[in-house]
């Protein structure tokens, strides 16, 4: 799906009340929709945003950083990258 529609069902998720996050590998395009929440796993590709199969700690590691964002209030637009 595209990123827009993406982060338009984030939001409408997140107006009913259940917070959402974004984990994209595309992070200016996704900056510019102003997802509430987004991590951004650095050197990840399209379709494999947690990472390779068989990579099952750098998967666990990029599933741990988007539920950390939950921790957090965030600027809307705001994505946090960072090294799986």
């Amino acid at each position: 799906m595209c990123h827009r529609v993406i982060v338009a069902v984030q939001r409408e998720i997140e107006a009913k009340g259940i917070p959402t996050v974004l984990i994209t590998v595309v992070p200016e395009e996704s900056r510019m929709m102003r997802p509430p929440r987004a991590v951004h796993p650095k050197g990840h590709k399209l379709g494999r945003v947690l990472g390779a199969a068989g990579e099952r700690d750098k998967q666990m590691r990029v599933l741990t950083e988007a539920l950390r964002q939950f921790e957090f209030q965030h600027v809307p637009g705001t994505v946090i990258d960072f090294e799986p």
